[in-house]
């Protein structure tokens, strides 16, 4: 999740590098195009989603039907940013691993849910939407069965990876959020739009990183479900594990 700049990683998209096109994609036909598109964004499905099932890195539990779900604050904001809302009202953003009541909503429920935020390679927004409304007519009237369709796939994690389903080109047109003066990326599928986003706004994040006098801000939990190296250095067997601010050795 860090910038693309110098000594960077970019997780929610490709690099540009030579013999790529002009949004970063190799020059093949669109099958393969298609094809790549696909197999990275099953990847980032499958890293954030360990995040999930790890529970690396988070920074705020919720507690659900008796259950409690440990998740990030940055994932939610950047997949469900109206169930982040709706949840957290005034909650003191320095505050982490602070409890959070989500009522009227089964633990069963709730979970289908949340690995569908963390690893859904299309949008969540309907989810949401019933999530939410789930939780506001539980709150003013006996509860009514809603069409929470999603469920359905509770059993099965291949519901949650989104396998074989390529999304639209999410940059395409005027409305893209990618500047071209910060980064020439495309992202993969949604969740890959969502991250980068939540990358560029740097909302949350809880890392610097120093490249050649440059300083990124970035998400721990990301870094770490993409990278290797920054899964071992923020691991805590590292001194970095520690620290705000690290500092990297750029290209001699």
């Amino acid at each position: 999740m860090a910038h693309c700049g110098a000594g960077g990683a970019a997780p929610a998209g490709l690099p540009r590098s030579p013999g790529l096109g002009r949004k970063g994609l190799p020059r093949k036909g669109s099958g393969e195009r298609r094809r790549l598109k696909a197999v990275v964004s099953e990847q980032l499905s499958r890293d954030v989603l360990r995040l999930l099932r790890e529970e690396m890195h988070t920074d705020m539990v919720l507690s659900v039907s008796g259950s409690l779900f440990k998740v990030h604050r940055a994932v939610l904001l950047a997949r469900a940013p109206g169930f982040h809302s709706h949840i957290t009202g005034h909650t003191s953003r320095g505050l982490t691993d602070e409890l959070i009541p989500v009522d009227s909503v089964e633990a069963s429920e709730f979970k289908a849910f949340l690995q569908i935020v963390y690893s859904s390679n299309k949008s969540v927004k309907n989810y949401e939407e019933e999530i939410l409304q789930k939780m506001q007519v539980g709150n003013v009237m006996p509860e009514k069965g809603l069409d929470v369709s999603f469920l359905q796939c509770r059993t099965s994690s291949d519901c949650f990876l989104g396998k074989h389903e390529i999304p639209a080109d999410v940059t395409s047109g005027g409305d893209s959020f990618i500047s071209k003066d910060d980064c020439d990326l495309e992202p993969v599928s949604e969740l890959g739009a969502d991250l980068l986003k939540l990358y560029l706004s740097q909302d949350y994040h809880d890392i610097d990183i120093c490249v050649d006098g440059k300083s990124f801000k970035a998400h721990r939990a990301i870094l770490s479900a993409r990278s290797s190296y920054f899964a071992a250095m923020l691991s805590g067997c590292w001194a970095e594990s520690s620290q705000e601010c690290i500092t990297l050795q750029g290209p001699r």
